[in-house]
């Protein structure tokens, strides 16, 4: 994702109120499972959350250059 896209792209209220903050729950509260499941301890969980962000932060796209949603 280029910063251009980063910075043009704003979701909508409803996609925040319907998708994005309940989404943001759901990922808290399984985060939240496997700590009490392995055990372990939240910087564990804070690294694979970590980690799956850079996965989706260094993909490239293959066209032009261009960010599909600019």
């Amino acid at each position: 994702m280029t910063d251009n896209c980063q910075i043009t792209w704003q979701p909508t209220q409803e996609q925040v109120d319907k998708i994005i903050l309940p989404g943001m729950q759901d990922i808290a509260q399984t985060c939240a499972g496997y700590i009490n499941e392995l055990q372990c301890p939240p910087e564990f969980v804070a690294i694979m959350l970590r980690d799956i962000a850079k996965a989706f932060e260094s993909t490239t796209n293959d066209g032009d250059g261009n960010c599909s949603c600019c």
